[in-house]
This record gives structure tokens, C-alpha cells and sequence, in this order.
């Protein structure tokens, strides 16, 4: 028994296709790997070139599996694999039909190799059943926060807060929480103000996580601060922070690669510029990765960046083929030439920025990434959600760390609406300045972040809290193999 407990453990990912998804699964493989057990992720072919080469080679532990995506079959072009591709719903929905046709290639290959333990994104619930079948755990990925998930269990039922609100501009306190959370209906995902087909799948998801060991989370437990327990709590269930994964990227080229290939081109464009700047000087502007505003709202922001007196680097998507540089409609006449801000036409590599020391903001989507990377580099966010769960985040950042200022935005959409509802450049330049204008409010909230960015550094390294929850995690699943070698 002592000897099996030394092989090392073999351990499937499944990442779900979407790069907020893929890059934090991924590297959590990695910190596995790093600890010498023997890590396969699983994904399609396009996705698997998503996956740079330097990140699988830093491991020999580390190995891909490619199952052919049913482009044809589903009506895409060969290669559009990933929901950064996804500027439409027709797109999404083929893209996820072919989702769920992997799953029959996927149950042969898991059930063909039987690992120790299957770690998959809550979006492939199956999965539960499938490691159930095979007598083997499965641990569950949720790309958001313990925060978010809480706030998402205290809008399930009949007595939810928001059905007792007369419109859906009215505020409602979210009861049974750690903090109070102030949130209006309209701010809430579609699905959970009206029923429909996308909330019973969440209820699937649901179910399926309370069948699986437990939850994995890239995140760290200062952040997260009670509502791990409370999560615990209301579900039952065991949750692992191991994160934040950014902070695994330790020197440039890893930053770098991070996500993408083809970001190395932009580096030394963004850190020359950046080396002239003041500390804390500069406003990071980025909407995530698959957010495209309208050349309405794009002009909106340039508008108010420009008229907030602070520099920028500002990631605009969909922006950056010839035939779109050439009549760029969504900019003031001489914009660029005015030399207030850089803008990043495509992927900008967003870690090794919000590590300058010039970045003194960020002005975000919310997304659960972008939202731990920014607090892992100890730099304060103006909150712009949009979609998903951003305005739970948005929460945890204005209402519970008070590390952020909220532009204002009052209405969820879905990604493919984004801009639907017009933000002017006057509540823009409002929320830069008050934010980068150095007042005290903004100094408190630099010192908290900054506080929260030493914590997090902490986590990571040896005997810190996320280390010591992945060597924890580890024994257990050593433990689970070893009670089924023996039964």
C-alpha cells in the first residue's frame, strides 16, 4: 500500500472551449504536474495549438489528448473550435452542439485509461456520472469565485429576493449572506429573472457537482473571505482554492504566452511605452475575450478616456484586419495622433501589463479572471460587468473589498448585446477620475488591493493556505486510489 501511494497520480482535465475557461484549468494541470503526477488534457485540435508550446514543455509530466471537433457536422468552418470565435448566438450554438457530441469520444478514451481522478469544467456535467461508473473522483472547475457562487445559490427558489421587488430597478438586499450585497433585478443574469431553457441546464450542472468529490477553484481564500464556508455550508460540499494561477507566470515570456501565441509581437510595444510612464499613472482598459462593443460605445469610451487627462492602454477586439484600420469610424478624428493612450487591436498580453508598475487602474468586465489577475498584481479596477456572473464580481470588488468604483452600468446582457444600452463618455471619464485623480478614497482602495496582491503571493508559495489545499487535495485523491485498490 505504502508503495502504490508513492506512484504518482494520473489525473485527466477537461477544459471547457473558451479561453476563460481553458487558461485557468490548464493551469491548475500544471501546478499538478509541477508536483510530479501525470497530467492529460483533454481538448480538439484548434484548441490544442491554444496551448503554447513553452506551457506544455515546461513539464514532461504534461501531455495532450486531441479528439476531432465535428466542424462539418454542426455547420462551422474547419478549425472554429472555441468560443473566442463566437461573435453571434447561431455561432454559439453550433459551437456547443459540437460540445456535446464530444462526449461520446471522450467517455471511451477516460474509460479506456481509467485515471486516478477526472477534473472537468462545470459545463460537462456527465462527467460525474461517467467517474461514478468508473469508480474514480471527479473534481469540478468553476471559472468563477466562491462570492459568485453563493450569490448565484441565493437566487435560486420561490423566495428569492428579487421576486419580491416591484420592478426591476429597485434594490434588494441578497439575505443569508456574510456582507450585506445590494443588487437591483436588472442587474441579473435573463435566465434567473425569467425561467428558461439555459436555467435548467444550470440545475443540471447543479446536481451534477453535488455528485462529484468536490470543487476546485483558481482562487485564493483571502479573496474569497467567508463565503468559502458559507458555500460549504449551503452545498455540503468541499472546495479547494489553489490559486491565483497567474501568479504561477513568473518572468516575461511566460506572461507572455500566456493564453495566446501571438501576443509576443506586442510585447516590447507595451512594456517601451509603458517604461516612460509614472507609477500608477496609467489606466489598463480590456472587455475580456469575447465582449465586441459597437462602434456607438467604442467611440463613447474613447471620448471619455481622452477627456479623463490620465494615459491608457486600451484592448479593443475585432478591430484589428486592414480593411478595419482603414476606416476606423469608431474613433475620434485624430485620436491616435494625440498620443493620449496606446491601443492593442487583438490579444494584449494582459498579466505582464497589470504587473507594470505604471498601471495604476483597470477599468474591466468583471470576469473572474481579469478580477483575480488584477488583485494579484495589486492594481484597483473601475467595474464595467456585462454578462455571466460579472455583476456578482462587481459586488465583491465595490461592496465587500471596496477596491473598486463602479461606472454605473445597470442592465445585464447577454455577450452578443454588449453596448446595447449606451454608456456616455461623461460617466467614463467620471469613474477614471475618480479613481486615478489620486483622492483618498482611491489611495485606501490602492493600499487594500495592494494588501489583498501580498496575501496572494503568500498562498502560493510554500506552506501558504492554496499550497498547502493542493497537496491536501493530492493525499486525498492518493487516498481514494489506494482504498479502491484494495476493495
Amino acid at each position: 500500500m505504502d508503495n502504490h501511494a508513492s506512484h504518482p497520480l494520473e489525473i485527466f482535465f477537461l477544459p471547457f472551449l473558451a479561453p476563460g475557461h481553458m487558461i485557468p484549468l490548464t493551469e491548475i494541470a500544471q501546478l499538478f504536474a509541477s508536483r510530479g503526477h501525470n497530467v492529460t488534457i483533454i481538448t480538439t485540435p484548434s484548441n490544442a495549438n491554444l496551448l503554447h508550446k513553452s506551457t506544455l514543455q515546461k513539464n514532461k509530466n504534461i501531455s495532450l489528448h486531441t479528439i476531432p471537433f465535428p466542424s462539418q457536422q454542426v455547420g462551422l468552418p474547419e478549425s472554429f473550435e472555441n468560443f473566442f470565435s463566437a461573435t453571434d448566438l447561431d455561432t454559439a450554438g453550433k459551437l456547443y452542439h459540437g460540445i456535446t457530441l464530444l462526449q461520446t469520444q471522450i467517455e471511451h478514451f477516460v474509460t479506456h485509461h481509467r485515471p486516478d481522478c477526472l477534473v472537468s469544467d462545470m459545463f460537462y456535467p456527465w462527467t460525474s456520472d461517467l467517474a461514478n461508473r468508473l469508480r474514480i473522483p471527479r473534481l469540478v472547475f468553476h471559472a468563477a469565485c466562491m462570492f459568485a457562487m453563493c450569490m448565484k445559490e441565493s437566487m435560486r427558489g420561490p423566495n428569492a429576493p428579487h421576486l419580491k421587488v416591484n420592478s426591476d430597478s429597485d434594490p434588494f438586499l441578497v439575505p443569508g449572506l456574510p456582507n450585506p450585497i445590494t443588487m437591483t433585478r436588472s442587474q441579473l443574469p435573463d435566465y434567473v429573472r425569467t425561467p428558461n431553457g439555459y436555467t435548467q441546464l444550470m440545475e443540471q450542472w447543479r446536481e451534477a457537482e453535488l455528485k462529484s468529490l468536490g470543487v476546485v477553484v483558481n482562487n485564493f481564500v483571502d479573496f474569497d473571505t467567508d463565503y468559502t464556508q458559507h458555500y460549504k455550508k449551503i452545498m455540503g460540499h468541499k472546495v479547494w482554492h489553489v490559486g491565483p494561477t497567474a501568479l504561477m507566470n513568473r518572468n516575461v515570456e511566460e506572461k507572455v504566452r500566456r493564453g495566446q501565441n501571438d501576443t509576443v509581437v506586442d510585447q516590447h510595444v507595451c512594456t517601451s511605452w509603458l517604461n516612460w510612464k509614472e507609477p500608477n499613472s496609467v489606466l489598463y482598459v480590456c472587455f475580456g475575450s469575447a465582449c465586441q462593443f459597437p462602434d456607438t460605445q467604442l467611440y463613447e469610451i474613447a471620448c471619455g478616456l481622452g477627456s479623463s487627462g490620465h494615459p491608457f492602454i486600451w484592448v479593443v477586439l475585432g478591430k484589428d484586419d486592414e480593411k478595419e484600420k482603414e476606416n476606423e469610424n469608431w474613433l475620434p478624428k485624430g485620436f491616435e495622433e494625440q498620443n493620449l493612450g496606446m491601443i492593442v487591436r487583438g490579444w494584449a498580453p494582459q498579466v505582464l501589463i497589470l504587473d507594470h508598475p505604471a498601471i495604476g487602474g483597470f477599468l474591466t468586465h468583471c470576469g473572474g479572471n481579469s478580477m483575480i489577475e488584477a488583485v494579484s498584481a495589486g492594481v484597483p479596477m473601475i467595474t464595467w460587468p456585462l454578462y455571466a456572473e460579472h455583476f456578482y464580481n462587481e459586488k465583491l470588488v465595490t461592496q465587500v473589498h471596496h477596491i473598486g468604483v463602479e461606472v454605473g452600468i445597470e442592465d445585464w446582457n447577454l455577450w452578443v448585446d454588449a453596448g446595447k444600452n449606451l454608456v456616455p463618455r461623461e460617466k467614463i471619464e467620471k469613474a477614471v477620475r475618480e479613481l486615478m485623480d489620486g483622492g483618498d478614497e482611491s489611495m485606501e482602495m490602492r493600499k487594500r488591493v495592494r494588501e489583498l496582491r501580498d496575501k496572494a503571493k503568500r498562498c502560493v508559495e510554500e506552506g501558504g493556505s492554496s499550497y498547502e489545499n493542493l497537496t491536501d487535495l493530492i493525499e486525498e485523491l492518493k487516498e481514494l486510489r489506494a482504498n479502491r485498490a484494495e476493495d
